[in-house]
């Protein structure tokens, strides 16, 4: 159980679906309500492809490329403590970096590229990587499922009665401070898991 609770924990951390909902509302604040949904929808479903491929196909591909699981867990574990680091450093500008548009049509490319970044995939592919004594890498799985049900949620909350472009609240920004925390110690969790393997070896 504790490692599906830091799977979802590090998944959601790395998604932050506050973040999500705040560049959503200043992609497609400006639509109806429906297309506010359909888009709220089509970007939920784009990102679980993504994810949910690097849950079944990452580890195919570090073999493909003769990485082992020990070196890439102490590679992503890395990866996983920069972005954290990085979370926790204080944003001169309140709001996301993102070009507001009059215009009915949306690119949802910014929203999918941040919430399946490659620190995002780094970390699914890591926590496959780290429990893959399953046939499936069960863990990875439910942390991607369950992370992308309250991703789906935020953003169907903010589709249906948000609009228009927000700034961030105090508290907003103390529970991303808080989740970089989180993704700091779970990176350094699978650094050390890597190095103890390599000296077990």
């Amino acid at each position: 159980m504790k490692e599906y609770t830091q799977a979802v924990v590090t998944i959601l951390a790395l998604i932050n679906p506050l973040v999500c909902t705040e560049i959503f509302t200043r992609i497609a604040g400006h639509l109806p309500r429906k297309d506010r949904i359909k888009e709220a929808v089509k970007a939920t479903a784009a990102i679980g492809i993504v994810l949910f491929a690097s849950s079944f196909f990452g580890m195919a591909i570090l073999s493909a490329f003769g990485v082992s699981i020990i070196a890439f867990s102490c590679a992503g574990g890395g990866i996983l403590v920069w972005i954290g680091a990085s979370m926790l450093i204080p944003k001169s500008n309140d709001t996301t970096n993102i070009p507001s548009t009059e215009h009915k049509s949306v690119s949802l490319t910014p929203l999918i590229l941040f919430a399946a970044s490659p620190g995002t995939i780094t970390a699914v592919i890591t926590i496959a990587a780290a429990h893959n004594k399953q046939f499936l890498p069960v863990t990875a799985i439910t942390g991607v499922a369950v992370s992308l049900v309250v991703l789906g949620a935020a953003l169907l909350l903010a589709a249906k009665f948000s609009k228009g472009e927000r700034r961030r609240t105090g508290m907003q920004k103390m529970i991303s401070s808080y989740m970089g925390v989180l993704i700091i110690a779970m990176g350094i969790q699978f650094m050390l898991t890597g190095i103890s393997k390599f000296i077990n070896k």
